[in-house]
């Protein structure tokens, strides 16, 4: 029986900082992209939108990447990903109308409560 050889994780990306303690996600230009492409197709977005939205993305993504590869402690990263967040949602704001924005809103918290686990006062609704 011919051996087969182990598998190889793929090739690392080609970003300034390491991943470390197990951090493991695709390049921040890749999630900008699969997220402004995405937003572009739920809200109806044009090239330049899409754009301004991909630039805002590729900020967060890289701020994130520096965070979890930072050294702090988890809560203090837990911190600084909730103000990134929030930062991202401001500029988001600044870019898409009103009524794109609350489509993304509405649409966010709706993905965030599908993920969420059921209580039992949801539950009894």
């Amino acid at each position: 029986m011919a051996q087969q050889a182990p598998a190889t994780p793929p090739a690392a990306s080609t970003t300034a900082a390491s991943p470390a303690r197990g951090y493991h996600a695709a390049a921040p230009e890749q999630r900008a992209d699969k997220m402004s492409q995405e937003l572009a197709r739920q809200l109806g977005l044009d090239a330049a939108t899409t754009a301004k939205v991909r630039a805002a993305a590729l900020t967060r993504d890289q701020k994130i990447d520096a965070i979890q590869t930072g050294t702090t402690s988890n809560k203090d990263k837990n911190t600084a990903l909730q103000a990134n967040a929030q930062e991202f949602k401001a500029a988001l704001q600044g870019i898409l109308t009103p009524a794109q924005f609350a489509q993304y809103s509405a649409h966010s918290g709706k993905h965030r409560a599908d993920k969420a686990p059921a209580t039992p006062q949801a539950a009894g609704k």
